[in-house]
């Protein structure tokens, strides 16, 4: 009776999404491409000091997929990087300012904006 082979070991990385958490991608204009920076994410982000260091959504609106994110999702990876990476809000901002896809794992909290 043969054996079953073992199975190669599967790469995880930070674009992977942890229970509990999901993968959201777009692309601002439609389109896969290049840099696309005249054309609005959809998107901005925010600190809140009573909860850590986290990075949360604070805008969501078209062309970002409203259907799949809220105001208040806690940002975990964006474009292939956690986010902690980033260092601050504005290279966050940059970041979702210069591409045209957009690659965001998030944890969809139950925080709601004030």
């Amino acid at each position: 009776m043969a054996t079953p082979s073992a199975l190669p070991p599967v790469e995880i990385t930070v674009m992977d999404p942890k229970p509990g958490e999901r993968y959201v991608e777009y692309s601002k204009d439609g389109f896969d491409g290049d840099v696309k920076s005249s054309v609005d994410s959809g998107l901005d982000v925010e600190n809140k000091p009573n909860l850590g260091s986290n990075i949360y959504l604070s805008k969501v609106t078209a062309p970002a997929p409203e259907h799949n994110l809220k105001i208040g999702d806690r940002l975990v990876a964006l474009n292939g990087k956690k986010i902690e990476s980033y260092g601050s809000l504005e290279a966050v901002r940059k970041e979702l300012a210069s591409k045209n896809v957009i690659c965001m794992v998030i944890d969809p909290t139950m925080i709601t904006r004030n």
